[in-house]
């Protein structure tokens, strides 16, 4: 089940919104206190000698800049107001989607999972641990050697053979060169988006269910390497449920003219 995550981006935009608008409250109540207290100056001053209007241009430009700025973020918060909004909509397509996601956070769902692993150069030998939530190392698989990008997929299923349940898991990828040393890999993981949520602190993010609750794996968009296409089977599944349709309708309309023809022939 895919969903959408609101609740956070609603509270986020009303904090934005009362942010710009508690500041300007705040400037007209103390704009209004300083004019009282200069229209009250002015009508107990000393005509022989008049208040020095210095400090009251000072006093008027400090108020004028606060409000400036006040209205600065104003604007600001709108800006991230759409950008958030921005953020979700393209959030959104991701639903539903398979997505390719750089790092070694493995989703199990309904029972599989991929990923990939490239080597800069030829290897001696590869070996991909696959470790649970715990860390405990569930299965390792001996992988491909040569220099390049590969792809594994793995049936869920731990060393012993046994179905294990989805939820999250790692991957660790150790390679070795002939002489003995290290190979620095690097590594993608496949999973289905499940789930899309926006906040202030972490943006839009993308979200993989796996499992029971707490095993859900939770990745920024820029995180995404590729997204793969899971339309074209929908489609043909569509198509072929249409096509069935249509053969059962023509069978039928054929039967109906043969049983028209049979009629008219009987009735000669």
């Amino acid at each position: 089940m895919t969903t959408i995550d609101t609740s956070a981006t609603a509270a986020n935009a009303a904090s934005a919104a009362t942010g710009s608008a508690a500041g300007k409250a705040t400037l007209g109540s103390n704009f209004n206190t300083f004019l009282t207290m200069l229209t009250t100056q002015l009508k107990h001053q000393d005509p022989l000698s008049p208040m020095d209007s210095t400090q009251f241009t000072n006093q008027l430009v400090q108020f004028s800049s606060v409000e400036q700025q006040i209205n600065a973020n104003s604007n600001l918060e709108k800006l991230i107001k759409l950008q958030q909004t921005s953020q979700t909509s393209q959030g959104i397509n991701y639903l539903g989607q398979t997505v390719e996601m750089s790092g070694t956070d493995l989703p199990l769902q309904d029972g599989a999972a991929s990923l990939t692993y490239t080597l800069p150069k030829e290897a001696r030998d590869v070996k991909i641990a696959i470790r649970d939530s715990s860390g405990a190392v569930v299965k390792t698989i001996n992988g491909e050697t040569k220099a390049g990008a590969h792809s594994l997929d793995w049936d869920g299923k731990n060393s012993s053979g046994t179905q294990l349940d989805d939820g999250r898991y790692s991957i660790t990828v150790t390679a070795t060169a002939a002489d003995g040393s290290s190979i620095t890999t690097t590594s993608t993981t496949f999973g289905r988006v499940t789930k899309v949520t926006n906040d202030a602190t972490s943006g839009t993010t993308l979200v993989m269910a796996a499992g029971t609750k707490g095993n859900d794996i939770s990745l920024s968009m820029d995180k995404v390497v590729s997204v793969k296409d899971n339309t074209s089977s929908i489609n043909t599944a569509q198509l072929n449920a249409a096509n069935a349709q249509y053969q059962a309708a023509l069978a039928q309309l054929n039967a109906l003219k043969a049983a028209t023809n049979n009629t008219g022939s009987s009735s000669q």
